[in-house]
């Protein structure tokens, strides 16, 4: 298992980045740090890994990880190490340092550029490989030597859309295979459909840890905005003021436009009563009813289709329409403070 307490990262020339995180990642998890360029994706890899300086614990199975440890692999660029030499002796080289028989080098080396589509590049130099080849590189350095925790930067940043898609389905295929072996793969994306193979994912915006969840809990209770849009690009997110009026809880988004919320009361701390709000929800928790907007332009999904407003709204449906619901179906929906965007939501009392 793998534990980070009061993990942080701080820089001589003051930015502290992920604000002391608390988090365990279990045997065998595949888990998904999410986030932008520049959103601190690598730091927060090289700083589980040693290759950073971490303030707080990181701590595999116990013990403090060390730079140079056999539990851990990473993976980080283009994955190439000696770009002039061959893609056999850089595979070679960490079982080189650790002593391994030159047979069982040999085995393990073609055995893992086999399955990462690459035995035919075995005397090719690193530095040239296609773009894709070196990607590939990385995901075989991955199994060419057993660790009980693999860390890789961005799998398919730099391919084109028909080589990353290709890459990746290689990528996840060894990651099923680590995952059976009990090992916890931790990788960077920029792309939200490559977060769906992850148990977890870590949203990072600008150095902060905003949420740790599977897409299913972020999409049943989002902790932030930032965390719902990771989930899911055209989330909803509209002003409103929360009123209680002659005992009834309402949202009221403007004149003559309110939605009752009496089902929210005792979910929401009796200080934000009066105040503005942000009110979220997903496209597929629109209100049947209410105020609507010509569809500007629609997104043809698996399932059916996004309709989206020209004011920024958005809403699901398995038959495509013409309108898109301004409104949030109130069961549904998530309330965020104003000034931060976090959620202030807590669970239904009993």
């Amino acid at each position: 298992m793998l534990a980070l307490s009061g993990f942080a990262k701080q820089y001589l020339y003051g930015a502290r980045l992920f604000g002391g995180v608390d988090a365990e990642f279990r045997d065998g998890e595949t888990v998904a740090v999410y986030g932008g360029e520049g959103s601190g994706k690598t730091s927060f890899l090289k700083t589980i890994c040693g290759a950073e300086r971490a303030e707080g614990e990181v701590l595999l199975d116990g013990e403090r990880i060390e730079r140079r440890t056999d539990k851990v692999i990473m993976v980080f660029d283009d994955g190439a190490v000696f770009r002039t030499r061959t893609v056999f002796d850089n595979l070679a080289y960490p079982l080189k340092l650790r002593g391994t028989e030159r047979a069982e080098i040999a085995s393990r080396v073609v055995a893992a550029a086999e399955e990462t589509g690459i035995g035919g590049c075995l005397n090719v130099r690193a530095g040239r490989l296609t773009p894709a080849e070196r990607r590939r590189m990385s995901l075989a350095r991955l199994i060419v030597r057993p660790a009980r925790l693999c860390l890789i930067d961005e799998p398919t940043a730099g391919l084109s859309r028909e080589d990353a898609r290709e890459v990746f389905r290689d990528f996840f295929s060894i990651v099923r295979k680590l995952r059976a072996e009990g090992t916890t793969v931790i990788f960077s994306t920029s792309s939200r459909e490559e977060t769906e193979i992850a148990d977890r994912i870590v949203v990072l915006v600008s150095g902060e840890v905003k949420q740790i969840a599977s897409l299913q809990d972020i999409a049943k209770a989002p902790e932030s905005v930032w965390a719902a849009q990771a989930v899911d690009e055209h989330y909803n997110v509209a002003k409103a003021v929360l009123c209680d009026e002659n005992g009834v809880l309402k949202l009221v988004f403007g004149e003559n436009d309110e939605i009752e919320a009496e089902c929210l009361r005792g979910r929401i701390a009796e200080e934000y009563i009066g105040k503005e709000v942000l009110a979220g929800w997903f496209p597929d928790a629109a209100a049947e009813g209410g105020a609507t907007a010509p569809a500007a332009y629609v997104l043809h999904r698996a399932n059916g289709f996004v309709m989206c407003a020209e004011e920024g709204f958005a809403e699901f449906s398995v038959r495509r329409k013409e309108s898109v619901s301004l409104r949030p179906d109130i069961a549904r929906v998530t309330l965020f403070d104003r000034t931060n965007e976090f959620s202030i939501m807590r669970e239904s009392e009993v």
